[in-house]
This record gives C-alpha cells, sequence and structure tokens, in this order.
C-alpha cells in the first residue's frame, strides 16, 4: 500500500512538475512574440474610392484587422463618412455628374446640406489622380450607421474575421459653427451611433483636435482614444493634453526605434500613419509598431506573412 502511495505521489509531483515547467516557459514565448494590427486607410484608398462601401467591404475580405474611416456632420445631424466636411473637387461629382472647381469645393458645405442631398454626389466615377491603380466606380458617401451595419452582415454571410473600427472625427477650432457643430455634440452625435449599434466594444476615436479627445475623454472615458499627430516632439504634443492616450498615432517619418521606445515607455501604443510605399513598410514594421495604417493593406498583409 505504501508502494502504491509513493508511487501516486511520485506521479503528481512529476505532473505538477511539468506543469510548473510549462506555465514559467509559456509567458517567455508569449513575450516574445509581436502582432502588429493592419488598418485600412479609409478602407483602402489605393485601390477603390475612398471612405466607400466598397473600400471598407473590399479591405475587409483582404484581411484586415481594423477599418480606419472619418466622419462630418450634416446638415440634419446625421453622421457621414467623409474627410472633408465638403466635396473636395479632387474627385468629387455633382449629381449631374460635373466636374466641382477647386475654387468653389468649399461652397459644398456638407454641414448646411441634408443627407439626402449628399448621398447624391458621386464620390468614385473621377478617380483619383492620387492613386492611378485606384477603380473607378459610382459611389456614395455612406452614413456610419451603414457601415457599421454594412460590414457586419458581410463578415455574417461571407463568414469573415471580426474587424475593429479606428473612427477619425474630423475636427478643427478655426470652423467650429462654420462646417461642423462643437465638440460636445460632435462627440455626442458620433456615440449616439456607436452606442445604437451596440458597437462601443469595436471601436477607438481618433483626432488631431485636442478638444475633441479631451471631450471624449471626460464624457466617454470607456473609449480608447488615438491622438494623431503630424508634427513636434513626443514631449511637446503631449503637454497639450490633460490625460495620456492609449494610443499615439504620428505621421510614420517622426518614428525611430528611440521614438517608439519611448512612446512605449509612457504606456501607449504606437500606430503611425499612412505607410503605402515597400521600403516604409518594411521600416516601421522593423520598428514593431502596434498597428499600421495604409491605403494599400495588401502590401502590408503580405510582408508580415514572411
Amino acid at each position: 500500500m505504501k508502494n502504491v502511495i509513493l508511487g501516486v505521489l511520485t506521479l503528481v509531483l512529476i505532473a505538477t512538475g511539468c506543469k510548473s515547467k510549462s506555465e514559467k516557459q509559456e509567458p517567455m514565448k508569449v513575450a516574445e512574440q509581436h502582432t502588429i494590427q493592419v488598418q485600412g486607410h479609409r478602407g483602402e484608398r489605393g485601390n477603390l474610392p475612398e471612405n466607400s462601401i466598397e473600400a471598407f467591404l473590399g479591405a475587409l475580405r483582404k484581411g484586415v484587422d481594423v477599418l480606419e474611416l472619418d466622419v462630418v456632420i450634416s446638415k440634419d445631424k446625421k453622421v457621414v463618412v467623409s474627410h472633408e466636411p465638403y466635396m473636395l473637387a479632387l474627385y468629387m461629382q455633382t449629381p449631374a455628374g460635373d466636374f466641382i472647381a477647386k475654387e468653389t469645393e468649399k461652397e459644398y458645405n456638407l454641414y448646411e446640406m441634408d443627407y439626402a442631398e449628399i448621398k447624391q454626389f458621386d464620390g468614385g466615377s473621377k478617380g483619383n489622380v492620387r492613386f492611378p491603380q485606384q477603380q473607378k466606380m459610382k459611389t456614395y458617401k455612406p452614413l456610419l450607421s451603414e457601415v457599421f451595419d454594412t460590414v457586419a452582415a458581410t463578415i455574417k454571410a461571407e463568414n469573415l474575421k471580426p474587424v475593429k473600427f479606428n473612427i477619425e472625427i474630423k475636427s478643427e477650432e478655426a470652423i467650429y459653427g462654420i462646417y461642423q457643430p462643437d465638440p460636445d455634440e460632435f462627440v455626442d452625435l458620433v456615440m449616439q451611433v456607436v452606442q445604437d449599434k451596440k458597437a462601443e466594444g469595436q471601436i477607438n476615436m481618433q483626432s488631431f483636435d485636442i478638444r475633441i479627445l479631451e471631450t471624449m475623454h471626460s464624457n466617454y472615458p470607456q473609449i480608447e482614444l488615438a491622438y494623431l499627430v503630424e508634427d513636434r516632439t513626443l514631449e511637446e504634443n503631449l503637454k497639450l493634453l490633460s490625460f495620456k492616450p492609449e494610443i499615439y498615432s504620428p505621421y510614420f517619418k517622426l518614428l525611430d526605434s528611440a521614438e517608439v521606445t519611448a512612446i512605449r515607455d509612457k504606456g501607449m501604443r504606437v500606430i503611425p500613419w499612412t505607410v503605402n510605399e515597400p521600403a516604409d513598410i518594411d521600416a516601421v514594421i522593423n520598428l514593431k509598431v502596434d498597428g499600421i495604417i495604409t491605403d494599400y493593406p495588401e502590401r502590408v498583409i503580405e510582408k508580415l506573412k514572411k
């Protein structure tokens, strides 16, 4: 009987010892792994009309982790997916198919137009000379709510992996009350859509506008925030905020290994924008950033497979 008990104890000790060894080794393995999110900029602007349903679905089907998009507000308080609060002459056309002159583009103020009128403008038939491989097609500026619904339906219908949304609130202090509502109303309007669609766990918000970030942090502290920056030092930028955001999102040329380390030391993730050229993609991958915002998600996805 003693021999049986001794044998059992020996097996237990061996099993326990093996488990302990495994548990000690596993965190080391996890620590060595580093994943980089692929974020489709305005869907996949390099290939399909920016901020369109087609571009979001194109990026989704390519396997991005995050769909990046921009929002503005219409006269009837709808949250519209658009990079500008007006009809940009570069690629927009009137409902009649006429080109819009650069000199008059800002007269097409989305904040003075109901969404039903905005939707009639064509954002894809003209193409975009900055992105020559972008497919030309007739399309429109969708509502944020439509993007949520269409992406969710497509994921379900095609059995695709879920994605998150990086929503940029396009805002500048100089145009408050002219091309947009003030930050409090702007943030509330966007968050109302997010909450209606039960999408709080699927999003982060980003902005260059300090007041938008401060308002989000104060009124919706549960939402992750990304601080978009295009110049100044890390310290100079952080001094402008009263809090530390979860994500620091700089123009990619501002980054080097020391900067990435400094950002991480402050407890923030690093997600640069907008990285398109193969050599630049290689460089930011080597910096071990946390995400890459790109107009060509297929380029980043392919490189990350290597």
